[in-house]
């Protein structure tokens, strides 16, 4: 099972405090049957360089290096226009691929901006995006029209197993996984009190409610994507 969404990093964004509470972390989801987690921690390209914010991360990478389950270094970025300072995105890609986690502002209503920035990334980055969390954006969970665009313009649509268990949030989740609109699930956990990981939750009710077909193309997903090659991008895009 791949998580593709965790703050376990220790020390580097709002996620795990230390490298014990990290490993803590990584041991919820061991035992909850997930074999690789992507790390996504944040980047905001306002505030700090790239090149900071990668040396961050592998310090707090090689702080977890002896982690039982295999552990990915990517990033959760902030959709902004410093961002584009960058001449290369990359860096900051989930390792040794083109998909980029990507998060978006929040709204309270849709703006075409976001359109275009995607797909100024995609055009002049050579990048694959994946939007975060989507569950969050209430614009995108009411609209499928503007879900299917991104799908249709080369974005990977990314839930929170944490919709999948809410019970305000768990019928409109299921309902757009069964309709093929979410490509890769990931628990987004923080720490261990307040926001930890509920993959292994999501897993059992999407295998009772939509079948074990369903959680197996979502994982079959999430393992094209991290075990993808950066130069050939195309012919391992999720499905």
């Amino acid at each position: 099972m791949i998580d593709m969404h965790t703050h376990i990093l220790p020390g580097i964004d709002d996620g795990a405090f230390s490298s014990e509470e990290a490993i803590m972390l990584t041991e919820y989801l061991y035992h909850q049957k997930v074999t690789t987690a992507v790390c996504t921690p944040h980047f905001y390209p306002m505030e700090t360089t790239l090149e900071e914010f990668v040396k961050k991360r592998s310090n707090a990478m090689e702080a977890v290096s002896h982690s039982k389950i295999h552990l990915v270094a990517a990033s959760e970025t902030y959709l902004h226009r410093f961002l584009f300072n960058n001449r290369d995105l990359k860096p900051l890609c989930i390792e040794n691929t083109s998909y980029l986690l990507l998060e978006l502002p929040d709204m309270k209503a849709w703006n075409n901006e976001y359109m275009e920035e995607l797909d100024r990334i995609i055009g002049y980055y050579n990048i694959n995006p994946i939007i975060a969390h989507i569950d969050r954006y209430k614009p995108l969970m009411k609209s499928r029209k503007l879900l299917r665009k991104l799908k249709d313009m080369g974005c990977l649509l990314q839930m929170n197993t944490s919709a999948i268990t809410g019970s305000e949030t768990k019928r409109k989740a299921l309902s757009l996984i069964k309709e093929g609109y979410v490509d890769l699930l990931g628990s987004d956990c923080h720490n261990i009190s307040y926001r930890p990981p509920v993959i292994g939750e999501a897993r059992r009710i999407i295998l009772h409610k939509l079948g074990e077909d369903t959680w197996d193309r979502l994982m079959h997903n999430a393992n094209r994507v991290v075990h993808s090659n950066a130069n050939n991008k195309k012919s391992e895009h999720a499905e």
